[in-house]
């Protein structure tokens, strides 16, 4: 389950803007089971996207759950660090990414800086952790979330999509 390394687009990584880097992994979880990601950066980037995805490659819907997270939308904790929560029901953290009932599947980063950071290069960790215990792996000062602070999210994330993808 750990993340590969951390690589530059090129076209042995499918290619990709150069100034980006990528890393990947997949992840197994039973419904009693939770994941913890750490995503660091040592340089800051324009933008950092994580989302989840089938074994395929395609995306979860990302309409309907929070399937995926940028760098504005994800909370980032007091040592600069992202720390996500992939699971299959919401712990009630707000960077929380709902594997959508797929028991596995493939979580992607993306980093994109203007310049590429050769020598300081972002990485991230995975840690597999029972659901019941999954405050115990986190910062005491995690950011919490309400059910219906989740639910006006997606209500947000539903319009966004329906206007991303509208016809003219």
């Amino acid at each position: 389950m750990p993340f590969n390394k951390p690589n530059a687009a090129s076209l042995a990584t499918a290619g990709g803007m150069a100034t980006n880097v990528y890393c990947g992994g997949i992840f197994e979880l039973a419904a009693d089971e939770a994941l913890v990601v750490e995503m660091h950066q040592p340089v800051e980037p324009v933008y950092i996207g994580f989302s989840l995805g089938n074994m395929w490659g395609e995306s979860l819907d990302f309409a309907n759950y929070q399937s995926s997270l940028g760098g504005l939308q994800a909370h980032r904790d007091a040592d600069n660090v992202f720390r996500l929560v992939v699971s299959h029901t919401d712990p009630g953290i707000a960077n929380w990414l709902d594997t959508t009932g797929q028991p596995e599947g493939y979580m992607a980063i993306r980093w994109a800086y203007p310049v590429k950071p050769m020598d300081n290069l972002p990485w991230a960790t995975a840690k597999k952790v029972p659901l019941a215990e999954l405050r115990q792996h986190l910062p005491a000062d995690t950011r919490l979330i309400s059910p219906e602070e989740r639910r006006q999210q997606i209500a947000i994330r539903q319009e966004h999509v329906q206007r991303r993808y509208r016809q003219h």
